[in-house]
């Protein structure tokens, strides 16, 4: 019966390309084209699919189908490029939950897709475009995004300097002359703005984001 692959993609258009594309080459059958994770999910226990293609604008969701299929031999999982390229973190990231492989809409998919169900490609496939674009650009520090900076008050600045040298609320709460559920509030909002999940998270995201430059105590800066 060949091999029946699932693709999982927000835009319709791409969804009906990539069919296209995988359908043109042998031994490749598209079993479902669905919009999101949840039918994703369903069309893996249902369908049972060999491979997997989904759009790499759910980051999360790619996580989350690795994490659904460990346990028991399911199908091989791989991250379908239609814009720019994800950091090399994030690829890492991917690979090290066990994706099988990373194609690009700027070459061929399907290349990628029967290398992965060979097993041509035992520690992952990277798409050539993809491992081209990794190479050829450096390493860039992310600009501070201006609607950020304006969404961050002084007072929630001044407790993300002290978080990042890492003092407790109490500490924090005796240097500002604030209340520790003042303090406790402040770093509330602070992981809701940066969308982080946890004080180490904040930090890091405020370096990269260059809400913080240095990592210099606050009391010398």
């Amino acid at each position: 019966m060949g091999t029946e692959v699932l693709i999982v993609a927000p835009n319709r258009l791409v969804r009906d390309g990539v069919q296209t594309l995988v359908e043109e080459q042998d031994g490749f059958r598209v079993s479902g084209a669905v919009e999101n994770i949840a039918a994703a999910s369903h069309g893996i226990r249902s369908g049972r699919p060999d491979v997997v293609l989904v759009d790499t604008a759910y980051h999360v969701g790619i996580i989350g189908l690795l994490q659904l299929r460990s346990g028991y031999d399911g199908p091989k999982v791989v991250a379908l490029v239609t814009g720019d390229c994800p950091p090399v973190a994030r690829l890492r990231e991917y690979f090290a939950a066990g994706l099988d492989g990373i194609v690009s809409s700027a070459d061929d998919i399907t290349v990628g897709l029967v290398a992965v169900r060979s097993g041509a490609a035992p520690g992952g496939w990277i798409s050539p475009a993809i491992g081209a674009e990794i190479l050829r650009d450096p390493p860039r520090v992310a600009e501070p995004s201006k609607k950020l900076l304006e969404a961050i008050t002084p007072s929630e600045y001044a407790v993300l300097k002290l978080v990042a040298d890492g003092h407790t609320d109490r500490e924090i709460a005796g240097r500002l002359q604030r209340s520790e559920r003042v303090v406790k509030y402040h770093v509330s909002n602070l992981l809701s703005k940066l969308q982080a999940r946890n004080r180490a998270h904040v930090v890091n995201l405020a370096v990269r984001s260059g809400l913080l430059t240095a990592a210099c105590p606050s009391d010398q800066g």
